[in-house]
């Protein structure tokens, strides 16, 4: 696909943001409604038979059922579903902002706040959707994105997984849906999956958000499934210090190799990271401008208003002293690494 493809009428392509094992997504300008929204596009191997592309074509179908019956702050709205020229493809939210896992390799081991901030807002979408009998199966630090106001977004239902037995199963014998990263062991055995799957994947997150560091690497791909099945996870206390002990153990149980020793639902994991949570700041702070994402504003300021961009503060007549109070506050209240 082209820049400047008009893809049904009103959606222009504008230019790639990423490519998945289901799809390409790309930035695209909805001409009827001006404004930008993120275009999906099936991918069509050819050398699958009719059979695997109809199954293909019928999971990337229920990739947007299963987020359009979802509502939840922290999921990507769905707009659209059609097929063009034979390819097919889904329109949603265009959500800005940065990876989870960019946010880790630029800054390091986040604080226990800032990791409690994110953590809580997964789970919470986790929650939401398990509640409704779907369960991601793909749950990554790519797949998790960070907005300018701190809102966590959980993104790509891709290979989402249904658990209502009315559905008829997409996934055949032997394949194994998901990215290794943060691949639950029943996942890499191909057995049957269900909510604690997600948080094995949660887990994985909070570990990385917590070290720095994946649970488990190895300089070839090949050596994870073994290593997920088999090596326990070095506890995060021994890679960094200072990290709660109750912390620790809520990491180590999501990270269980049998899921009957994880938490029993996110509404628990929720219940345990809440306690880190940073405190409510005052409302003065909250008109404050900002340039940095701050993933612990919905707590800090929750329902705040959203603060005008720094440049327009700038050029308001009123900029001298709120400008220089915010860059201050920014500094005063950046958590300690």
């Amino acid at each position: 696909m082209d820049t400047g493809t008009l893809i049904a009428g009103r959606y222009r392509i504008k230019h790639l943001i990423g490519r998945g094992g289901m799809g390409v997504v790309w930035l695209a300008h909805d001409e009827n409604l001006g404004r930008d929204v993120a275009l999906k596009t099936m991918n069509v191997d050819p050398g699958l038979t009719e059979e695997q592309r109809a199954r293909d074509a019928e999971r990337f179908r229920r990739e947007a059922q299963a987020v359009a019956r979802l509502d939840h702050a922290g999921l990507a709205t769905v707009y659209d579903l059609g097929e063009e020229n034979g390819t097919r493809f889904l329109v949603m939210q265009y959500v800005i902002g940065p990876p989870l896992d960019d946010r880790i390799v630029e800054e390091g081991p986040l604080s226990i706040e800032e990791t409690a901030s994110i953590g809580v807002q997964i789970a919470s979408v986790l929650g939401s959707v398990h509640a409704r009998d779907v369960v991601h199966r793909d749950l990554k630090g790519s797949n998790v994105v960070i907005r300018t106001d701190g809102v966590v977004k959980v993104l790509d239902f891709g290979v989402a997984a249904f658990l209502d037995p009315d559905t008829t199963g997409l996934t055949t014998t032997g394949e194994r849906p998901g990215s290794l990263e943060c691949m639950a062991p029943e996942q890499v055995q191909g057995k049957p999956v269900d909510p604690r799957t997600d948080l094995y994947a949660l887990g994985c997150l909070l570990y990385a958000m917590l070290t720095g560091e994946p649970v488990f690497t190895h300089e070839s791909e090949l050596m994870l499934p073994g290593m997920i099945l088999e090596q326990p996870p070095v506890p995060p206390g021994r890679l960094r210090a200072g990290i709660p002990s109750e912390l620790e153990d809520l990491v180590l149980q999501l990270l269980a190799k049998d899921p009957d020793e994880r938490p029993a639902h996110a509404g628990e994991v929720w219940r345990r990271l809440a306690v880190w949570l940073p405190e409510r700041r005052t409302p003065e702070q909250a008109l404050l401008p900002w340039a940095e994402v701050d993933p612990l504003r919905p707590f800090t300021h929750p329902m705040g208003p959203e603060a005008r961009p720094v440049r327009a503060w700038a050029t308001s007549g009123r900029s001298g002293r709120a400008g220089r109070t915010g860059a201050a506050s920014r500094r005063n209240s950046r958590p300690s690494r």
